[in-house]
């Protein structure tokens, strides 16, 4: 073995002539210590450098090589950086621009990340200070790895570690920036001599062991002396911990999602928010778990960023090949895509269509839309099913959470706020530091969130949802970090009547027989009730599609133990949508959402506006029986527009036309006859009181204070009683009118059980 002074004042690097194939890299100081192996004495590892012979590229010649590239293509970025500092700091390099450039330098920078960090950030602050820019520290940012250095968090494994890869992932956690000291000066107390101390553990300060002799100290040791840290002759930078998530899509069914915490420094810290989906590009790291005070040999694996991609670009994740795109603009230009996407979903299900279709619309959704005054008006429809036990509410959203891109799941008996919306975490280092971690609404961004057992949360849990519907944001302000998250998707949720059943002769109406605040339900588009009634005919159909259902499966013992095919995975699912009758495949469906919400922004034209506004006005006329009934509020206007919208982007159209204006009339005139029948009484659904048990509450009122007027303050039991009964308010139904409002505090009764004022 050779020893090759290449780096004199640097490194030692011993070379293997026999095998032509290693170069080892140690410290100058290890010179007389290094084996024949190549490793050296006190059994540490070299750094080994795979190159050789004419192909070998050495870490001095990697700044001169980083000038070249930089002089080559990114002149004008760099005069951009020095004229836009401080608000840019960082200089963003296509890897697919250096592979053109130099193959083999290319491929140097996957396998020796560290070298070239600092030859790459060296060379662009020398070409920064040749034009009178010396003073400023930009970084440089390599982007679009190749795709075979992409990993998902569950394919990570050792032989990945100290190579630059990339990983696709969704943010669920950040903590707040702090500063990290890359490089500490201590000042010894004894004779005030500095020891400049760099600092590779983001987790750990180095400390000196003594005031070094050789460096003109005193010579004594750390329990002979203290070392005073210099914090304004130190180097400090901003970091941040990220915890990455696997997508969704790329989880195993069953399998918990795995989470990587990573480091990012500099300018990349505050850039993300718990949701955001990533592609983060850096070097994996390992530092070994502590347990009862002692490193073990299992070690934890980090990553520390060196430049993140791909910030929540709508639905990026689903590729869609140009054969697929061409297939999806031919199936929408079928006259009959309306009933084949609608009759795909939950096609198990029996019957449904027009429940089936607003899900269908809700899938693709509206624009969502900025004004110029600041203000957002949301495009995802929202659906609430309101039904009785067992008419396949559960089927319906696990069937939506599956099919939509980024759709999400949950259950409201085993879901609190935090888990919906936001939590703050304290971490269980020993720092302790408090994290924003992201719950099912803010990982359903731009995607789906379907909550079964809507109505068992609890009411605090359920009044951070007003929020997350309406302005689809979540705002948090806990433990000291303040932020605002994004919410921006559609949610279908379900709900049982309090009563077991649904009671259609009750005074209540039916969307005061589930356990729902009003000002909650006012935030859904869509509200169908779905009861179940014994009718013959209907009944004979459901009963043989279950049964011929069930006998269509396949015993799931036998799938599991490999003897029978697995029915999901078969091909009799259509995969030519445009040529061949049947289902469409769940994955189908999913690009053609993904590729209509991503390219298609539909307008409503004239003809689509007048007539959405001509059923408002003309239904806002219909005034109710009673005097305080309102047919129709103003929210039902963008709720109107939003189904319109959903039905033109179907057709991969840019124009809502009338027919989708009167796809989306029909819908709602649907769901609200179902609702409440002919006279829709807005206002009951914001009292939990329909209009005739509201008049008799007036009525009482109105009496009561009439008769106050003319008596001492007020009025007698007897005489509002016979006064009800002359307006055709039967005696028990008073008496239980009475008793209500004066549990409600609106009645009092001040002199004793015979009298009655208002309050």
């Amino acid at each position: 073995m050779n020893l090759l002074s290449l780096a004199p004042f640097h490194f030692l690097y011993v070379f293997d002539e026999k095998a032509c194939m290693n170069v080892w890299r140690f410290p100058v100081e290890m010179k007389g210590r290094i084996n024949c192996n190549g490793t050296i004495k006190n059994g540490s590892r070299p750094y080994l450098i795979p190159q050789c012979g004419a192909n070998m590229i050495q870490d001095f010649d990697l700044t001169a090589r980083w000038s070249t590239l930089l002089h080559a293509h990114f002149t004008e970025d760099v005069h951009n950086i020095a004229q836009l500092w401080p608000d840019v700091q960082s200089l963003e390099v296509s890897y697919r621009t250096i592979e053109g450039f130099d193959p083999t330098f290319a491929q140097s920078i996957l396998e020796q990340p560290d070298l070239h960090d600092d030859a790459s950030n060296r060379a662009l602050r020398e070409l920064l200070a040749d034009v009178g820019h010396g003073t400023i520290n930009p970084w440089v940012r390599i982007v679009h790895l190749p795709s075979d250095q992409v990993r998902t968090v569950s394919q990570l494994r050792s032989d990945d570690i100290g190579l630059m890869i990339s990983i696709d992932a969704v943010v669920t956690k950040i903590s707040g920036v702090r500063p990290r000291m890359y490089s500490a000066t201590f000042k010894c107390v004894a004779c005030e001599h500095l020891t400049i101390i760099q600092q590779p553990n983001e987790q750990e300060l180095i400390t000196p062991m003594e005031c070094s002799q050789i460096d003109g100290g005193c010579g004594l040791t750390n329990r002979q002396t203290r070392f005073q840290l210099l914090q304004e002759r130190s180097t400090l930078t901003n970091s941040q911990f990220i915890e990455l998530q696997e997508l969704p899509e790329q989880v195993r069914g069953g399998v918990q999602p795995e989470r990587i915490s990573c480091v990012a420094e500099h300018d990349l810290t505050g850039k993300v928010n718990p949701g955001d989906r990533v592609k983060a590009n850096g070097v994996l790291f390992i530092r070994s778990q502590r347990k009862f005070g002692k490193d073990t040999p299992v070690f934890d694996i980090f990553m520390r960023v060196q430049s993140l991609e791909r910030q929540n670009l709508a639905l990026e994740e689903i590729v869609v090949s140009d054969e697929e795109e061409a297939e999806i603009k031919t199936f929408a230009a079928d006259q009959d895509v309306y009933k084949r996407i609608a009759e795909s979903i939950a096609p198990s299900i029996f019957g449904m269509d027009k429940i089936k279709e607003t899900l269908m619309l809700q899938l693709f959704g509206g624009v969502a839309r900025l004004n110029p005054d600041g203000t957002r008006n949301r495009g995802d429809i929202h659906i609430l099913l309101m039904g009785d036990p067992g008419v396949a509410k559960s089927q319906l959203l696990a069937y939506m959470g599956n099919i939509s891109p980024r759709g999400r799941f949950t259950s409201g008996m085993s879901a609190s706020a935090a888990g919906l919306t936001a939590a703050a975490v304290q971490d269980a280092s020993a720092d302790g530091r408090w994290t924003l971690e992201a719950g099912a609404l803010v990982l359903a961004d731009q995607g789906l969130a379907a909550i079964d057992e809507f109505d068992k949360m609890n009411q605090a849990d359920r009044s951070s949802m007003h929020e997350a519907m309406e302005q689809q944001t979540i705002s948090i302000s806990k433990a000291g970090i303040n932020a605002s998250l994004r919410t921006r998707c559609a949610v279908l949720a379900a709900a049982n009547p309090k009563a077991g059943r649904f009671q259609p002769v009750s005074e209540v109406p039916f969307t005061g027989q589930i356990n729902l605040a009003p000002p909650l339900i006012s935030r859904f588009d869509v509200i169908w009730l779905l009861t179940d009634e014994p009718s013959e005919d209907k009944d004979a159909k459901i009963a043989g599609h279950i049964v011929d259902n069930r006998l269509s499966g396949t015993s799931e013992l036998l799938v599991n133990e490999g003897s029978r095919p697995d029915p999901r995975k078969l091909s009799s699912v259509m995969t030519k949508p445009s040529h061949t009758d049947g289902h469409l495949h769940r994955e189908f469906i999913r690009k053609y959402v993904a590729y209509a919400k991503r390219t298609v922004h539909p307008n409503l034209d004239e003809e689509a506006k007048k007539h959405i506004i001509d059923y408002y006005v003309s239904t806002r006329k219909q005034s109710g029986e009673y005097q305080d009934s309102v047919a129709i509020t103003a929210r039902a206007l963008e709720a109107l527009a939003r189904l319109a919208e959903a039905s033109a982007r179907i057709r991969l159209s840019e124009t809502a036309t009338i027919e989708d204006a009167e796809r989306a009339v029909r819908l709602t005139k649907t769901w609200r006859y179902d609702l409440m029948g002919e006279n829709f009484d807005e206002t009951a659904i914001a009292s939990n009181q329909k209009g005739k048990a509201r008049h008799a509450e007036r009525t009482i009122l109105d009496i009561v204070e009439r008769l106050s007027a003319n008596g001492d303050g007020y009025a007698q039991l007897i005489d509002v009683l016979n006064e009800a009964e002359r307006l055709d308010i039967p005696r028990e139904k008073a008496e239980e009118v009475i008793d209500k409002l004066n549990q409600n505090g609106r009645l009092m009764r001040p002199t004793g059980y015979d009298t009655l004022q208002i309050v």
